[in-house]
C-alpha cells in the first residue's frame, strides 16, 4: 500500500470513527492476495472512499468520467487509483484497464448497481460487475454500506456508519448451479443477481443487528 493512500486511509477512518463511531465486520473475509473485486450497494458520494478505508488493502475505483473533468477534484481521485469510465455506453478502455488492474492481482472497487440508489433501496446489478468477474475469474466480496447518506447526523454519534463485508465468492457460485458457462449478457446478469443477493444479506443481517440492540 503506498504512503500516500496508507496515509489517507488512516486520517479518513480516524475522522469518520471521531464522528460516527463506525463499524466494519467481516475484513476477516477480504483475501490478502490476488485478483479481488469488492462489490458494495451505492448511497452517497462518501461511499468510494468509507468502504476504500474499511478495506485493509489498496483498492482501485471506477468512477463516472465526468467527475475527472471537475479542477481539483479530477486530479484527486486519478491519485486514489481511479479508473474513468463512461457510464451508459460499452466502455472498452474504462473496461480493459479495470480487467488489467484484476489480472495484476489487485482489488477493485465497484457498485454493480451502477448509480447511487438515493432511496436506500437495493437496485438490479448491472452486467458490468459478471462480466469483470468472469472475464478475469475474479473473486468478489460482497459489501454493505449503511449511514454513509447522513453525513450530518456523524456528529453526536446520531447516524453511525456501518460497513459489513460477506464471504468470498467465485463467480460461478454467484450465477448458481443452472446457470449456464457460456459468457454472455446472460450469465453477467446471473452473476450480478448472486452479487445483490449477497449483499441484501448484509443489509438483513445489519438490520438484525440494530433491532436487536435497540431491544
Amino acid at each position: 500500500m503506498s504512503l500516500h493512500y496508507s496515509a489517507s486511509r488512516f486520517l479518513l477512518g480516524a475522522f469518520v470513527g471521531a464522528l460516527s463511531g463506525w463499524e466494519v465486520r467481516g475484513r476477516e473475509h477480504i483475501p490478502p492476495h490476488g485478483g479481488l473485486i469488492v462489490a458494495s450497494n451505492h448511497i452517497s458520494f462518501w461511499d468510494p472512499p468509507l468502504v476504500g478505508t474499511a478495506v485493509m488493502r489498496e483498492l482501485h475505483f471506477l468512477a463516472k468520467e465526468e467527475l475527472f473533468r471537475v479542477p481539483v477534484l479530477g486530479p484527486l481521485i486519478r491519485s486514489f487509483n481511479s479508473i474513468p469510465i463512461r457510464r451508459g455506453v460499452a466502455d472498452l478502455s474504462g473496461l480493459t484497464k479495470a480487467m488489467e488492474v484484476l489480472r495484476a492481482g489487485r482489488a477493485l472497487l465497484m457498485f454493480p448497481e451502477g448509480t447511487r440508489a438515493r432511496d436506500g433501496e437495493l437496485k438490479a446489478a448491472r452486467p458490468g460487475v459478471g462480466m469483470l468477474a468472469v472475464a478475469t475469474d475474479a473473486r468478489i466480496v460482497p459489501a454493505y454500506i449503511s449511514g454513509s447518506n447522513e453525513p450530518g447526523k456523524w456528529l453526536f454519534r446520531r447516524v453511525r456508519v456501518r460497513v459489513s463485508f460477506g464471504p468470498v465468492r467465485t463467480w460461478r457460485e454467484l450465477a448458481g448451479t443452472d446457470a449456464g458457462l457460456e459468457p454472455g449478457r446472460a450469465l453477467y446478469q446471473g452473476v450480478g443477481a448472486g452479487v445483490m443477493r449477497e449483499i441484501a444479506a448484509l443489509r438483513d443481517g445489519q438490520l438484525n443487528s440494530a433491532s436487536r440492540g435497540a431491544v
